[in-house]
């Protein structure tokens, strides 16, 4: 996967265009801040300091840290469904389309040093509101639909194996990418998430 994909997995896109130009750069930095630190390593005075702004005017645009970071998770879902889109485009072979998948986190990875942000914010979740956790379910109820297309597909076409489950592999494989994701960054290698990535996908094909 190229890395022309990898703002699919950092940068907000399709709907910043409806934004005031400030409010889009809070959103922007704080999704990096959540991404490299967690939810709970930021604060408005963080995003304020990097803005170039005092805190009162990010709450002029989000009053609530939760609602910030739902907006955030908007825009992360719609650019990462431009990243599927993408890959459906292409007319893959089912197999591919996983391994292209499994791409989007390797570059991200590889370009920018952080790892997905529903994924983060997952391993946080005794911090976040309803709405919030609601929103990132929602993200990888999203991904787990899209696998499982692309792990039929791939059935269909012979080259997945016809008793692999595909509604159970594909919520395990978004969990598994997410997971070496997060370790590989800790271990500094890149490797770590490539290789766990490549066994996923050797355990389902023919």
């Amino acid at each position: 996967m190229s890395t022309d994909m990898t703002p699919e997995m950092t940068n907000a896109g399709p709907i910043s265009a409806k934004r005031p130009a400030k409010a889009q750069e809070i959103i922007s930095i704080a999704q990096s801040l959540i991404q490299n630190r967690g939810y709970n390593g930021f604060s408005f005075r963080d995003v304020a300091e990097a803005v170039g702004i005092k805190s009162a005017s990010i709450h002029y645009h989000f009053p609530t840290k939760s609602g910030l970071v739902k907006e955030i998770i908007a825009d992360y879902r719609a650019t990462f469904q431009l990243a599927l889109d993408e890959i459906d485009a292409r007319n893959l072979p089912g197999l591919e389309k996983l391994e292209a998948y499994a791409g989007l986190f390797k570059d991200t990875l590889r370009t920018h040093g952080c790892v997905c942000l529903a994924g983060i914010l997952a391993t946080e979740v005794g911090s976040l509101d309803e709405e919030v956790r609601v929103a990132v379910d929602g993200f990888f109820a999203e991904q787990a639909n899209w696998l499982e297309s692309a792990v039929r597909r791939g059935q269909g076409e012979g080259n997945i194996k016809p008793d692999v489950d595909a509604k159970a592999f594909a919520p395990a494989f978004v969990s598994g990418l997410e997971g070496a994701m997060i370790i590989a960054r800790n271990k500094g290698s890149l490797d770590y998430l490539a290789n766990a990535a490549a066994h996923y996908l050797t355990m389902i094909k023919i």
